[in-house]
């Protein structure tokens, strides 16, 4: 693998700054931290960027809270002038490493997203009779701070860039392993690390049918006996090279005429439909938003948000009646 040098001014420059502290910025506009950066907003990037060129740029310490839908997670929330530093530093990898990472690796990508990935595993699940099917056990706090780093060194030579890029893994999770989930480096990152198995699933194993989002991933292939004999094979790597383990429950052999559970859907040859969990998630949260739209508590706009996210998803797949009972009831409009 070509390594790639003289990055470091690109994460630094003051173009490059000013870019990360408005992607940072956007969903954060009434956040008190985000104003007063913005208030001094050239004079604050300009200190940034003396100090990540002297190399004396420190990370700060994360807020948590905990979400417990779709299940419980805590979540990490980095100083506002990290958070501009991830964006900077992802600025400048992500379109190098967009070049090496596989196609059908669909989670914080640009022109990916879960829908695609749906729709890509009913593409599979069609030209294939059989599915392996399986996610990694506890994978965020499960990446190991001396694995990624390593990884990272075979692809980036810059030494500077390297330096900045192991205080930003070393500041978070507990005895050299986890990265913060929440974090824009996190995601980019998590990527990066499983781009080793993906590599060695399509390059080594040779499975052409092959789907990933984030630590979600499908084998598809029609031959039953093949699919059984790869669990072993893909414990052994996730072990010895990237220090993960299956996660058991999630892990299984099935076929396609069951239909295949993915990213909240149901997805069978002709046809993919949404889980009856997730959707009665999502009907529950869109009934607590019109309780409080009526309430007065929310404005318009932020309750046709909410519909609208629901139903722009749905829209992609087989949902149509559906969507039309959803409206009857009053929960979408």
């Amino acid at each position: 693998m070509k390594r790639v040098n003289n990055l470091y001014g690109q994460v630094l420059s003051f173009e490059n700054l000013m870019s990360a502290a408005k992607k940072a910025l956007k969903g954060t506009k009434s956040k008190t931290e985000s104003l007063e950066f913005y208030f001094n907003l050239e004079s604050n990037l300009i200190n940034l960027q003396n100090e990540i060129e002297s190399e004396i740029y420190e990370p700060g310490g994360y807020k948590y809270f905990k979400v417990f839908e779709p299940k419980e997670r805590e979540i990490a929330v980095a100083p506002f002038r990290d958070r501009v530093v991830h964006h900077a530093i992802v600025n400048v990898l992500e379109p190098i490493y967009e070049k090496i990472f596989i196609s059908d690796s669909y989670a914080t990508r640009k022109n990916k997203g879960t829908h695609k990935a749906v729709l890509k595993a009913q593409e599979m699940i069609k030209r294939n009779e059989w599915y392996f099917k399986s996610d990694i056990r506890k994978y965020f706090p499960s990446i190991d701070h001396d694995v990624i780093i390593s990884i990272l060194r075979r692809k980036i030579k810059d030494k500077r860039l390297l330096s900045l890029l192991e205080k930003v893994v070393r500041n978070g999770g507990a005895d050299g392993k986890g990265l913060p989930i929440g974090n824009l480096t996190s995601q980019f990152l998590a990527n990066v690390y499983l781009d080793r198995f993906d590599h060695y699933m399509k390059d080594e194993l040779g499975f052409k049918y092959y789907v990933r989002y984030m630590d979600d991933f499908v084998v598809f292939d029609n031959q039953k006996e093949k699919l059984k004999a790869l669990r072993p094979e893909i414990e052994e790597f996730l072990k010895s090279e990237l220090c993960l383990d299956l996660k058991e429950k999630a892990t299984y052999i099935n076929k396609r005429m069951n239909g295949l559970s993915f990213l909240g859907m149901r997805v069978f040859p002709a046809t993919v439909r949404i889980n009856r969990i997730n959707l009665k998630r999502s009907v529950k949260k869109m009934q607590m938003k019109a309780e409080l739209y009526l309430e007065g508590k929310i404005k318009d706009e932020k309750m046709s948000q909410s519909a609208q996210s629901i139903t722009g998803y749905l829209k992609y797949f087989n949902t149509y009646k559906l969507r039309c009972d959803l409206i009857a009831k009053g929960v979408l409009y």
